[in-house]
């Protein structure tokens, strides 16, 4: 194996678990690590409980919400879970996958590579 190769995988940006499906569309190919880092915060959640689950982090701004809004193909009706409770392993992992982005970064880098392709999270001012 080449020492620079980087080891990715398929992520289901609607988890088949809750809907998803192969199609080209729902996946991104993310580093190992960062994939793990994914689940361990938000498990297998659709898009609503990721939003909300953010909005009650302490990782996001106090003067902000987190709006998830259906934008186009097929809406999810089931509900996920299996999120880490651990918040020591939440927080390690939060640094890890989010490096130093800004907030507004963070979600942007949510909506393109992690986040149900039907769905779109906006930030709004309170």
């Amino acid at each position: 194996m080449a020492k620079n190769r980087i080891m990715t995988e398929d992520h289901h940006r609607r988890p088949r678990s809750i809907g998803g499906t192969d199609h080209p569309a729902n996946k991104s190919f993310v580093k190992n690590k960062d994939h793990k880092c994914w689940h361990t915060l938000f498990g297998n959640m659709n898009a609503f409980q990721i939003c909300e689950h953010i909005n009650q982090m302490k990782y996001k701004p106090e003067n902000i919400i987190i709006v998830c809004k259906f934008i186009n193909g097929t809406e999810v009706i089931k509900f996920g879970e299996n999120n880490s409770k651990n918040k020591n392993k939440v927080s390690r992992d939060w640094d890890f996958l989010f490096k130093g982005l800004k907030f507004t970064e963070i979600i942007e880098y949510i909506n393109s590579v992690w986040l149900d392709p039907s769905y779109h999270f906006y930030i709004k001012k309170i």
